[in-house]
């Protein structure tokens, strides 16, 4: 018997499981009947206990006190005792189930004990029943040979081994296996021990008749099932043979014929051909077979053979065969291996011809197989090395075994062996018992034997009514010591018979059971307490006998089937007849799934009872199979749960209205496992991302989540699904249309009564419009602070600016105001008068670059600088611009060296900024350099770009100062204002002018005294373009010979300017000094043009302007204007246009300027 290891957490999980049942159970009940099922408890404590220990009973002790407490003692769902009867009620309960647990611990031990007990009993029964007389044999349930001993396998002529493991249907004629088969069957479920004695006729090996008087006795498992039986064979033969004389002379010659078929049938017998000359092999298809091949298989030649041998056996098989053709003989054995992979044995005998000189012709010969021979071969050496390992074993066997061994050695019971185990059990010290019946008929022994309290007379003991009767012998009697120490025993004694058939002596075995049968007594209490728990939870119980289609039916099953209780024994018709009928097709093939897979069978039905009502049950069965596999009988249990089935229905109709309720939310609504597995999107959801539930389950939801927040998202998410928080984040999810929009995302665990997470509940909340404000506010303060800080500084630099700019305008008017002043008061010279003249104009044309570069920064901060594109030829700009400050550097004596390469392609700009960068450079060399200096101006091509590089010998720059030598209003120091002058406007004007020819412009110094260089680089155009380029262009200055124009400025000196320089174009100027004036001579003259003031008394050129364009509405036709204006300024040259004028000139007036104006406008 078998002993199972069971690990020790897998106790406790029982136990634990046990108790976790017991209390869904009870909570169950106590919500349905309103009534505490305390009892239940009980329950978990006794399997618990009887699985696992003590030690797991007590651990579900434990359990079961503390959530019979929390959950069925008031105050619920605290751990506190307010009342003397709750404390009493612990205290019982805490009792009762430790001795629960220590009874079936006990019970454990002592099955344990009882089991290693039975064992060493069992080998000694088997030595016993090696040294009977009798032909003893054991076969299991099914008729399969477990045992025979030597004495049976002489009679039917058989060696053991080949008996062993034989059915015994095998060794009888049919009928009588029929017979047999019926008494196999009528011991399984009998369950009884009843003993039987009949008349056998048995097959012997040579196929004679054996006759025997069978005595059989069942053998019952600890559950009392049937599982083998015992039965001992008295040959009668001889008495037999005269009755069945007469039919054995008739069927003689059929059976000896019969007899021949099975003995070439079962001999396995192949033969062969080989002809050894031609190397033609010939078998027999009996020979195929014994290869593993199918009829016509077989190669037909000698390697064909060989390739079917052992590779280990090969080498001695051909060394035979060579051996042979010289002997004649050929006999051997070797392995074959089948196609399969299988291994068999085969005994080669074959005899060789040869012609008349002695040389071999041909082999012919057998092949046997002889695998079952080498087999029992094997199994008869090992089984010779297992008896002699057990004659030690039983040498000490009588010493060591647990069991009380007595033997006697006559039939009386006069002269006996004890073992200790035996002495122990008696109480007294070994040798001191010799004899259980003297000759003077005096007791031995210091205690009684009793049964039922009865003294035992010495003649029936056990041994001695063996002796007598030559039966075995099977009790239980009562070893009294005294009035309080009573052991219970049970033992079986056996006689042992001589070669005469006459009893020799008897053997007993006897065991103290005291132990088990207090554990079986308690044992049947707590089963009678299940029964009752099982009633009390108003479950059902069922047992089905697939064999004879018999249910027995607890009476609470009957009632939840509706039927009547009291008719236990019903049938599988009367379980069909309740089930409903739509169910009912479905319930009948998961019970035969279950039955053919050895599954565990668990369903929900409906039962329909006569009075047409309609209950759910709930039903869990297991089926249990023979030793062929055949299912044979069926346990299960069910409870009613039409409750539960209302509840969940009407669940269902709440989850329906919650997902209606989802569906019309404004928000993204979602349910997730406790592991964050998404389950559950609202319609919202799906309206939103354009996804499908597919697409989206699981981890899918973020496919629609910004890249960006993906990272962040899974971290907070994990982290809450690990710690249990509450999950709140803000992130974005594309929309269908495909723009991404912000999402406050929050989600709350649900837990059970446990407080373990279920499910997660969350939403995602469109916060799109709230975060774009939240962020424009942000962004706005931002902008604020940053304008504040941009105005505190912007105020510094006005300061400064301002401060500069005073210096600035009022060094060059100091020279203009002194000199004019001296040309009106004072007759000077010419020389001097030209001197004066010169200062003057060279003064104004610096306050007018000062002017300029304050409106070209005005106009680059604004983005509003704009240029005047056209075809540029750099050799020609870097010339003219040197040229402007040639003077300037004679003045300083300041060499300038020029390398100019005249292949420079030419490009798209405006020439008169491009100058303005070349001069505003040149101008810095100048001021900079000292006197004597020089200055180094080089153009070349380089690539696809023309580069100019200026590199002086001045004051140069500093590594501190060279990174902010572009920025407006920065110099590097104030002394340097104070010595050179300037703005600090004229190199970012500069950098600006050059982006926006998408050129670059750098500044170098090795630091202060080593000069500075300035490189600036330009993309030419390609020569495509200049060829289309200089086809389109014109080269002529403008025809403004012979038009008409109005001019009006309320500023006579202006105006007298702005004549002359019409005037120098052929044009016919009328000058007026007011609008009325300028209102008559247009009505008169129809001029070509109108060029008027803007800053004008009483009427100025805005409303001038409104009034010709009303003029022109009544009369027709439209006259170009242009204003004439000293604002600089965008929101001027705005409202110029919007009241009416095309363009606008800002004073100082350039002529040139102003004639390329008058020629664009007439045109």
């Amino acid at each position: 018997m078998l002993k199972v290891q069971r690990l020790q957490m897998q106790r406790y999980g029982v136990a634990i499981l046990s108790v976790l049942m017991a209390l869904l159970l009870g909570l169950m009940l106590e919500k349905l009947l309103q009534i505490k099922v305390a009892s239940l408890f009980f329950a978990a404590v006794v399997f618990s206990s009887w699985y696992g220990g003590f030690f797991a009973g007590l651990v579900a002790t434990v359990l079961a006190i503390l959530a019979n407490n929390y959950f069925f003692t008031q105050p619920l769902y605290v751990f506190t005792l307010n009342n003397a009867s709750d404390a009493l009620e612990l205290i019982i309960f805490s009792s009762v189930s430790l001795l629960i647990s220590s009874l079936n611990a006990e019970l454990q031990v002592a099955k344990q004990a009882s089991e290693a007990k039975l064992a060493t009993l069992q080998v000694s029964y088997r030595r016993l029943l090696e040294t009977a007389n009798e032909g003893i044999w054991i076969f299991d349930s099914t008729g399969k040979t477990e045992y025979v001993n030597q004495r049976l396998a002489q009679m039917l002529g058989y060696a053991i081994e080949e008996m062993i493991g034989q059915p015994v249907f095998n060794f009888v004629e049919h009928q009588v296996e029929i017979e047999l088969e019926r008494w196999l069957t009528q011991q399984r479920y009998n369950l009884q021990d009843i003993r039987q004695q009949f008349d056998l006729c048995l097959r012997c090996k040579d196929t004679s008749e054996l006759w025997a008087i069978v005595s059989t006795s069942p053998i019952l498992n600890q559950q009392g099932e049937f599982s083998s039986a015992i039965a001992m064979l008295t040959d009668i033969t001889k008495r037999k043979q005269t009755e069945v004389a007469l039919k054995e002379s008739q069927t003689a010659l059929q059976q000896k014929q019969e007899r021949l078929d099975l003995a070439q049938s079962a001999a396995k017998i192949g033969s062969f051909e080989w002809n050894i000359q031609t190397n033609v092999n010939i078998w027999s298809k009996e020979l195929e077979a014994l290869y593993g091949l199918n009829p016509g298989e077989f190669g037909g030649s000698y390697e064909e053979w060989a390739r079917w041998v052992h590779p280990d056996d090969l080498a001695k098989a051909e060394a035979d065969v060579v051996n042979s053709l010289k002997t004649g003989e050929f006999f051997t054995d070797w392995r074959v291996v089948w196609k399969d992979g299988s291994i068999h044995w085969m005994h080669a005998r074959a005899k060789v011809f040869y012609d008349d000189a002695g040389k071999p012709l041909r082999m012919v010969g057998i092949n046997v197989d002889i695998s079952d021979r080498k087999r029992a071969e094997f199994a008869l050496q090992k089984s010779e090395a297992i008896a002699k390992a057990r004659a030690q074993e039983l040498e000490t066997f009588m010493e060591t075994v647990p069991a009380a061994v007595w033997i006697a050695h006559d039939p009386h019971c006069h002269h006996m062996s004890v073992n200790r185990a035996a002495y122990d059990l008696m109480r007294l010290p070994p040798g001191s018992v010799l004899t259980a019946t003297p000759a003077d008929g005096e007791f031995p022994f210091k205690f009684k034997i009793q049964k039922n309290g009865e003294d035992i007379p010495p003649n029936e003991l056990p041994m001695q009514l063996a002796g007598s009767t030559g039966k075995p012998v099977e009790a239980e009697c009562e070893f009294v010591f005294s009035d309080d120490d009573v052991r219970s025993i049970y033992g079986r004694a056996v006689p042992l018979w001589d070669e005469a058939g006459a009893v020799r002596g008897v053997i007993g075995v006897f065991l103290d059971v005291t132990e088990r049968k207090q554990v079986e007594d308690a044992l049947r209490e707590n089963q009678e307490r299940l029964a009752l728990a099982l009633d009390a939870a108003r479950m059902g119980s069922w047992d089905w006998d697939l064999l004879s289609d018999r249910v027995m039916w607890t009476p609470y099953h009957e009632i939840i089937f509706g039927y009547e209780p009291g008719n236990p024994h019903r049938t599988y018709q009367d379980w069909l007849n309740r089930v409903h009928p739509d169910d009912l097709p479905r319930v009948q093939v998961k019970i035969q799934t279950a039955m053919t897979k050895r599954q565990d069978y668990e369903d929900e039905y409906r039962v329909v009872w006569a009075d047409g009502s309609i209950h759910w049950v709930s039903s869990f069965g297991r089926f249990q199979y023979d030793q062929k596999g055949q299912a044979i009988r069926m346990l299960g249990m069910l409870f009613e749960i039409s409750d539960r089935k209302q509840a969940e229905a009407a669940l269902r109709q709440r989850e329906l209205m919650f997902r209606k309720l989802a569906d019309t939310m404004p928000q993204m609504f979602w349910i997730t496992k406790p592991d964050g597995y998404h389950e559950y999107f609202n319609q919202r959801w799906y309206d939103y991302t354009g996804k499908t539930l597919e697409q989206t389950n699981g981890e899918g939801w973020q496919t629609v989540l910004h890249p960006d927040d993906v990272q962040r998202t899974s971290e907070v998410w994990q982290d809450s699904l690990r710690t249990g928080k509450t999950y709140e984040i803000e992130y974005r999810f594309l929309r269908a249309d495909g723009e991404y929009r912000w999402h406050l995302g929050r989600a709350f665990p649900l837990r059970n009564q446990e407080g373990q997470i279920i499910n997660w509940f969350g939403s995602c909340t469109d916060i799109h419009d709230q975060k774009l404000a939240i962020e424009e506010r942000a962004q706005a303060l931002e902008r604020e602070r940053a304008a504040r800080l941009e105005l505190e500084k912007a105020s510094r630099m006005k300061d400064d600016f301002l401060a500069i700019v005073s210096h600035e305008l009022r060094s060059p008017l100091n020279p203009i105001l002194g000199w004019s002043t001296l040309l009106l008061n004072r007759q000077l010279n010419a020389q001097k008068t030209t001197q004066a003249l010169e200062i003057i104009q060279r003064n104004a044309k610096l306050q007018t670059r000062l002017i300029d570069d304050l409106l070209d920064v005005s106009r680059i901060l604004r983005g509003k600088l704009s240029l005047n594109i056209c075809e540029v030829d750099l050799v020609a700009i870097v010339e003219a611009s040197v040229e402007t400050v040639r003077l300037a550097a004679e003045a300083k004596s300041i060499q300038i060296q020029i390398q100019l390469d005249p292949t420079v392609g030419k490009l798209e700009g405006d020439p008169n900024r491009l100058q303005q960068v070349v001069v505003n450079i040149l101008t810095n060399a100048v001021k900079f350099t000292p006197v004597g200096g020089r200055i180094y101006i080089q153009l070349q091509q380089i690539g696809t770009n023309a580069q100019i590089q200026v590199t002086d010998t001045g004051k140069g720059i500093s590594a501190d100062f060279l990174p902010y030598v572009f920025e407006r209003f920065r110099q590097a120091d104030a002394a340097t204002t104070r010595k050179f002058g300037g703005l600090g406007l004229g190199l970012a004007i500069v950098r600006h002018i050059v982006e926006l020819h998408d050129g670059k412009i750098q500044a170098a110094s090795p630091g202060e005294g080593f000069g500075a260089t300035f490189t600036v680089t330009l993309p030419v155009m390609t020569p495509a373009a200049q060829s289309i380029e200089n086809q389109e262009l014109q080269n002529h200055g403008p025809n403004l010979q012979g038009l008409r124009v109005v001019a009006v400025d309320d500023d006579v000196d202006s105006l007298d300017l702005i004549a002359f320089i019409l005037e120098q174009y052929g044009i016919e100027v009328t000058a007026v000094s007011s609008a009325r004036e300028a209102i008559k001579a247009i009505a008169q003259i129809q001029p070509d043009l109108l060029i008027s003031d803007i800053a004008m008394p009483e009427i100025d050129g805005y409303t001038l302007i409104r009034q010709v364009r009303e003029m022109e509405a009544v009369k027709g036709g439209k006259l170009p204007a242009i204003a004439l204006t000293a604002f600089a300024g965008e929101t001027n040259n705005h409202k110029i246009l919007a009241a009416g004028f095309q363009n606008h000139i800002t004073k100082p007036v350039d002529p040139d300027e102003l004639a390329m104006v008058i020629e664009q406008e007439v045109k």
